[in-house]
């Protein structure tokens, strides 16, 4: 079966398994690293890989009722998501990337059926999940820009790449 073949198979069972969550808690969030930045300046801009892989998440998650969607004060993290949420008609929020506390209250804040998407950092998605309860540990190390964490209504954490 070739990938975008696969990809939607896996987009449809996701749709699915979001689609039968209880309004108490959140359907799920999905937590990506910024794509591949074209510096190492402080607020990069993504490189033409990273614009790509932007693209890529987008196309990834199109059927996965996504209705909110954060990321940090980064140019990167913005730039991540940008084809998702023009896909979606969507307005996304910025949280300041230094502060872990803000970006959990903000999410516990959306509405517990919002399916979100989240672009953070390398050094913060640890705390990120932490901060959701997930007690799973997880490590992303600096060349590492495919994973997606999701975050699901019990709590539970699968890890997906793209």
């Amino acid at each position: 079966m070739r990938l975008p073949a696969v990809l939607a198979l896996w987009c449809v069972g996701l749709s699915s398994l979001l689609g039968s969550a209880s309004a108490e808690a959140h359907k799920g969030i999905f937590i990506v690293r910024h794509a591949e930045k074209a510096s190492g300046d402080p607020d990069a801009l993504l490189s033409m890989q990273g614009e790509d892989r932007a693209l890529g998440l987008a196309r990834l998650l199109r059927n996965a009722g996504v209705t909110h969607v954060l990321h940090t004060d980064k140019a990167r993290t913005r730039q991540t998501v940008e084809p998702l949420v023009e896909q979606k008609g969507l307005t996304a929020v910025a949280v300041p990337a230094a502060d872990v506390a803000a970006m959990v209250k903000s999410l516990k804040a959306v509405p517990k059926d919002a399916v979100v998407v989240v672009a953070a950092h390398s050094d913060t998605i640890p705390k990120i999940l932490q901060g959701l309860g997930v007690t799973t540990p997880v490590t992303i190390r600096d060349d590492q820009y495919s994973r997606v964490f999701l975050v699901t209504e019990s709590g539970q954490l699968i890890e997906l790449s793209y």
